[in-house]
C-alpha cells in the first residue's frame, strides 16, 4: 500500500472520565481525570487514535489540559493539515521539529501515536511492535500504584491486590510517613517486589530519609529528589558525587525528570540514574521512546512501563511496551475497572490472577468506542 497519509478529518475531543476513587499523590489529587483525544481518519476510512496524558493542573510537567488544547487547535493540527500529503515519518520529523521548540512532550505525543496508529492500520501491523521492530510477548504481569491512603487502610489496600495475583506494588511515599508505610507493607510481605515514588518531595536535607529505605530491599525509589532544569540536575550530580553522607543503596528510578532523550543522556554520564520509568506521553511519542530504551539497553540501565492514570488509548501502548521482553519489573498497569466504570477502549486492560494478555492487532490493537468519545466529551473540534 501506498505510504503516503491523506487525511480526511482530524477530530480533537476533549474528555472529562469520572474516576471511581481520588487519587493522591505527594504532588496533588486527582478526583476526575480530564484528557484529549486525537482521532485521524485518512481518504480510504482507515482511523487512527492519540491521546494527550497531560492533568488539569501542571503537577507533572508544565503541560495542562488547557494549554494542550490550546497548541493542538490553533496550531500544530492547523499546520499538519495544511501540509501536502506524506509519508509518516516526514509529519514525525515535524513534529520532533515542533517538540524541540516549545517543549511539549505530552501534546507531540498524542498527536504521533494517532499517525502512527493510522499509519499501522493502513498496513495491518500493530504500532508497538512495528516502531520498536519487535514482537511482542503473549502477556503481562500487573503492577499495582497505591496512593496516599490513610495508613490504617494501607494493608487492606494492599492484600486485595495480592490476593487478586498482584506481585508488584508501588507506594506513594513523602517526608512526613514514607518510610513507616513502606516499612509496614515489607514486614507483612517480605517477599512482595515492592518500589516507592516520591514525587520529588524530598529535600537534600531529607538524605536521611531517603537512606532508611534502605534496609527494605526495595526494587526502587522513584524521583525523590527535585529535579526540573539543568541546575538542579548539577545540584543532584554534586550531591551524588561529593556527599559524604549520601550512602543512598536504593535503585534511584527518574521519571518526570527526564523529558527527553538529552535529559537521560546526561543522567546515565553523570550516574544519576539506576533505573527509567518509561511513559510514552512524557518521552513525547512513541518514536522518542524506543530512543531511550535502546539507549537503556546500550547503557545497562534497566528500565520499565508506567502510567499516567489515563485511559485505554494511551494505556495500552504502555501495556504493548511492557511486553517487550525485558522490562526491570511489571509496569504500572492494573485493570482498567479499577480507574473507571467504562474505560474507552475494547477489550481494555483485564488481569486474571495477575496476568493479561496483551492484544496486539492493527494499529493500537483494540477498537476505540465513538460513541463513548462523545458521550464524554465536553468540547470537541473536527478539521
Amino acid at each position: 500500500m501506498n505510504d503516503i497519509l491523506n487525511f480526511k478529518s482530524i477530530t480533537t475531543y476533549r474528555l472529562k472520565l469520572p474516576l471511581k476513587f481520588n487519587f493522591k499523590t505527594a504532588k496533588g489529587e486527582v478526583k476526575e481525570r480530564e484528557t484529549i483525544v486525537i482521532r485521524i481518519e485518512d481518504q480510504l476510512g482507515y482511523v487512527g487514535y492519540g491521546e494527550c496524558v497531560a492533568f488539569t493542573e501542571p503537577f507533572y510537567t508544565a503541560e495542562t489540559v488547557d494549554t494542550c488544547w490550546q497548541k493542538l487547535v490553533d496550531d500544530y493540527i492547523f499546520n499538519l493539515r495544511m501540509m501536502r500529503p506524506k509519508p509518516l515519518m516526514t509529519y514525525v520529523r515535524q513534529l520532533q521539529f515542533w517538540l524541540n521548540r516549545d517543549h511539549m512532550p505530552m501534546t507531540i505525543a498524542a498527536l504521533e501515536n494517532a499517525l502512527i496508529s493510522l499509519h499501522c492500520e493502513r498496513l495491518g501491523v500493530n504500532s508497538v511492535s512495528y516502531i520498536m521492530g519487535q514482537p511482542l510477548q503473549d502477556t503481562i504481569e500487573s503492577g499495582v500504584v497505591i496512593g496516599d491512603v490513610p495508613m490504617d487502610q494501607l494493608l487492606a489496600a494492599v492484600e486485595a491486590h495480592v490476593t487478586n495475583g498482584c506481585k508488584r506494588i508501588k507506594l506513594k511515599v513523602n517526608p512526613t510517613d514514607g518510610y513507616e508505610r513502606a516499612a509496614l507493607v515489607r514486614k507483612h510481605y517480605p517477599d512482595l517486589v515492592l518500589a516507592a515514588d516520591a514525587n520529588q518531595s524530598y529535600s537534600y536535607d531529607d538524605i536521611h530519609k531517603v537512606r532508611q529505605f534502605n534496609d527494605l530491599n526495595l526494587a526502587c525509589i522513584e524521583e525523590p529528589f527535585a529535579i526540573t532544569t539543568l541546575q538542579s540536575y548539577k545540584e543532584w550530580k554534586w550531591e551524588r558525587l561529593n556527599n559524604d553522607d549520601w550512602h543512598i543503596e536504593t535503585p534511584i528510578c527518574l521519571d518526570e525528570s527526564i523529558l527527553g532523550y538529552d535529559d537521560l543522556s546526561y543522567a546515565i554520564e553523570y550516574g544519576l540514574i539506576d533505573v527509567l520509568n518509561i511513559k510514552v506521553g512524557r518521552m513525547g511519542g512513541l518514536v522518542p521512546t524506543k530512543a531511550a530504551i535502546n539507549l537503556c539497553r546500550q547503557s545497562h540501565i534497566p528500565y520499565w512501563i508506567g502510567s499516567m492514570v489515563e485511559s485505554g488509548v494511551s494505556k495500552m501502548l504502555h501495556a504493548q511496551l511492557a511486553a517487550l521482553g525485558d522490562s526491570y519489573m511489571a509496569g504500572d498497569l492494573s485493570d482498567s475497572n479499577r480507574y473507571f466504570e467504562r474505560d474507552l477502549i475494547y477489550p481494555d486492560l483485564t488481569f486474571k490472577d495477575g496476568v493479561m494478555h496483551v492484544p496486539d492487532g492493527d494499529g493500537l490493537g483494540v477498537t476505540v468506542f465513538n460513541d463513548r468519545l462523545e458521550a464524554y466529551c465536553v468540547e470537541k473540534r473536527t478539521l
